[in-house]
């Protein structure tokens, strides 16, 4: 990968009924802030097509982050399984 970051550290918001924001760790973070910071690293704006294709998105997202930040059980590049 080019950059990995933790996806706790990740922020997202929703700007619009088709655009979201993902701000990424290193935007303004200390030096030797830790693993997966990128120098420059800032919001990136993620623009959908279809509103329905975004909420479809923020789904997804919502509920990864909400289950990082609980410190879910699986583990990295693996899914928690079914």
């Amino acid at each position: 990968p080019l950059a990995e970051f933790d996806l706790r550290d990740v922020s997202y918001r929703v700007r619009g009924p088709a655009s979201h924001e993902l701000e990424l760790p290193g935007a303004g973070s200390e030096p030797g802030a830790g693993a997966g910071t990128a120098p420059g690293a800032g919001p990136v704006t993620l623009r959908f097509p279809e509103e329905r294709e975004a909420q479809q998105w923020w789904t997804v997202l919502s509920s990864s982050l909400r289950e990082a930040r609980r410190g879910g059980t699986g583990t990295r590049g693996h899914g928690a399984g079914t």
